[in-house]
């Protein structure tokens, strides 16, 4: 079986003080297929990363809690390039 592990999105989260912090959702998948199949990927596992390493436990949502710190986070949209 083969494994593989992909940075599936990237987006960004605000604390209550403002700040924004962008964030790597990253999934673990396993290739369940027979030998000679096609490939078929099923997630296993996934880790959501800030982009200074800190850990993010989904609440629900786009609700998240800062690992370590207990600090609530928002997922909000991207600033604009103009």
């Amino acid at each position: 079986m083969s494994s593989r592990t992909i940075a599936e999105r990237e987006f960004q989260v605000q604390d209550a003080r403002g700040r924004t912090y962008r964030i790597i959702h990253y999934v673990w998948q396993d290739n369940v297929a027979a030998s000679g199949e096609p490939e078929r990927w099923e997630q296993t596992w996934e880790l959501f990363m800030s982009e200074n390493g800190g850990y993010l436990e989904p609440l629900g949502g786009e609700r998240y809690q800062v690992d370590g710190t207990g600090t609530l986070v928002e997922a909000v949209a991207a600033p604009r390039a103009h």
